[in-house]
């Protein structure tokens, strides 16, 4: 007996042509007449727009975009700039030398005050940070004690990535980028140049690595020449790509009267776009190393609790 085995291929997703298509389709039009500001067929300005914000909503909400930043540290000072794509923490690590390092605690500046009447003024090893003030259109963050020497200039490892200034949004889905933030230079990106391995810094003695939650990239618009633009992916993970057409179908059908069918449509495509978020939050609660991903009878919660299996345990 011959076993024959048939391949369907990778579902890669939707890309930003896919997402148009998808949109005008939950829209219930065949071009963008109705939903665009020139009234054109092909002018996809609105639509554009309402899937970035929802790619935005559901990064803010999710937490589901992640990636590390270095920031070279000057001595005697204090407070520095988060990278312009930061929402939050994960962990950050102060380099004692190129192989050794303290993570730091992450404080609030009232807990800085309980615990040093002097903290904005102690010198030292970095031990804790805090989210500092807006300066501009970034945040800032500060550190206790304020570093007393200057960090090395950072080097990367060239073999598997390179410093770039400039990344473009339509590679980002599949190649993960650090940020290097200097105290009076422009930010750098350090880009794998091979798929599946990520670089490191070979240089960060003095300096904070830090790890955090990051917004996602722009969809491009068609006023930009940056390649082949129908075929770039959004950033968040593929499977829940379709929930930025429910949200930019959601936000232009609610524009018309309230009373209408379309508004009402409306409101079931929101939910839609919320019950998305919500099933990545649930699936997420844990790491998948620290899930139990075998499938269990529905009746063995209740017999564990049984008395012969509590004498057992």
């Amino acid at each position: 007996m011959t076993i024959r085995t048939q391949m369907t291929g990778q579902f890669d997703g939707y890309t930003l042509t896919d997402l148009r298509a998808l949109t005008l389709r939950f829209l219930r039009v065949l071009n963008t007449t109705r939903y665009s500001p020139t009234q054109g067929t092909a002018d996809y300005d609105w639509i554009d727009d309402g899937l970035n914000r929802g790619q935005e909503d559901f990064v803010r909400r999710t937490r589901c975009l992640r990636t590390f930043a270095i920031i070279e540290l000057v001595a005697n000072y204090r407070t520095y700039r988060l990278p312009w794509n930061f929402i939050d923490f994960m962990a950050a690590y102060f380099y004692t030398s190129n192989t050794d390092y303290d993570e730091l605690t992450v404080e609030t500046i009232e807990g800085l005050n309980d615990q040093d009447s002097a903290w904005r003024t102690t010198t030292g090893n970095p031990t804790h940070i805090y989210i500092d003030r807006v300066y501009g259109n970034n945040w800032t963050f500060g550190l206790y004690p304020i570093p007393d020497a200057d960090g090395q200039t950072i080097v990367f490892d060239s073999e598997y990535g390179a410093v770039v200034q400039w990344v473009c949004p339509i590679y980002t889905m599949n190649s993960e980028y650090g940020v290097v933030v200097r105290m009076t230079d422009t930010d750098e990106f350090y880009l794998n140049t091979d798929l599946g391995v990520v670089g490191q810094a070979q240089t960060t003695t003095g300096n904070i690595f830090m790890e955090y939650y990051r917004l996602p990239e722009k969809l491009i618009i068609n006023t930009e020449n940056l390649g082949d633009q129908g075929t770039q992916y959004p950033e968040i993970p593929r499977e829940y790509h379709k929930s930025l057409a429910y949200f930019a179908a959601a936000d232009l059908l609610s524009n018309n009267p309230e009373d209408s069918v379309e508004f009402k449509r409306s409101q079931a495509m929101a939910q839609r776009f919320e019950r998305e978020v919500q099933t990545y939050i649930d699936e997420r609660k844990k790491p998948i190393a620290g899930r139990n991903l075998r499938a269990r009878a529905v009746v063995w919660s209740k017999l564990e609790n049984m008395p012969y299996f509590a004498e057992q345990a």
